[in-house]
Parts: C-alpha cells; structure tokens; sequence
C-alpha cells in the first residue's frame, strides 16, 4: 500500500503539481485558465499550529510551479481559497463539491467569483486530481 501523504506539505503539493501535469483531462478542461491559487490551511479543529499556505501557479492546464513558501508574503495570487483541514477534507476526500463548499462558506475564496464560474469545469478537474494523492489529513 502506498504511504499517505500529509495534507499541507511540501510533499503533498509537489504531487498535486505532478497530478495536474499528467492529467489529460485537467489539460482539456483547464486550457483557457490562467491564474495562480494559495490554498491557506486554518489550524482550528487539526494538528497543526499554524495557517499553511500552499501555492499553485496554473496555466493553460498546466501547473507551472507549486511550493509551500516559508513566508506567506512570497506570492501575491490572483486567488486565495481557505479553510480548516476538516473543509478541504470534505472536499477531496468525501466529494463535497468545491463550487458548494465556496456557495456555503466551507471554503472561502478571495478573488474573482465569476472567474471561477466560469471554470467550474477546470475547478472540478483539479479537486479529481486531488484525489489521487494518497492523503492523510492531520485531523484532531
């Protein structure tokens, strides 16, 4: 059986970056896309002690670059989507659907709304590729 991956490491956006690459069906989907994404990672109800911020350059379906930075001020995004682990969770593991999950509140983007909407199929494309990552979420 393959290793979990942490939620919110290095590790574990380095192979979001390598999922996003080999998908054929993010490429499609996501063609039109330009823009980079931080997800920030809230620390209430986790193990962890401290806000992460995983970020993600995005182009034209293809991901460019993908790190967690040691100083959040590094990048300055187009968009940032942030919620606890337990959200993000949801949202990859239990299928909770990411346009949902922003309408509801579970997740909150800052950025443009109907840029996102009007990729909803990129968007959809990039939580599936989430989904490949064997993941562990440092849950309470």
């Amino acid at each position: 059986m393959t290793d979990k991956i942490d939620f919110g490491t290095e590790a574990w956006i380095q192979q979001l970056m390598v999922e996003l690459n080999n998908s054929e069906d993010y490429a499609e989907a996501a063609k039109n896309w330009e823009g980079d994404i931080y997800f920030v990672v809230e620390p209430k109800g986790s193990q962890l002690t401290e806000k992460v911020y995983m970020y993600v350059d995005l182009w034209h379906g293809k991901c460019r670059h993908a790190e967690v930075p040691d100083d959040p001020t590094k990048f300055k995004p187009e968009f940032t989507i942030s919620g606890t682990v337990k959200s993000f969770k949801e949202v990859i593991d239990d299928g909770l659907d990411p346009m949902k999950a922003m309408l509801t509140r579970k997740l909150k983007l800052t950025g443009n709304m109907a840029k996102i909407m009007r990729n909803v199929k990129s968007a959809n494309q990039l939580v599936h590729c989430c989904t490949f990552i064997p993941t562990n979420f440092p849950l309470e």
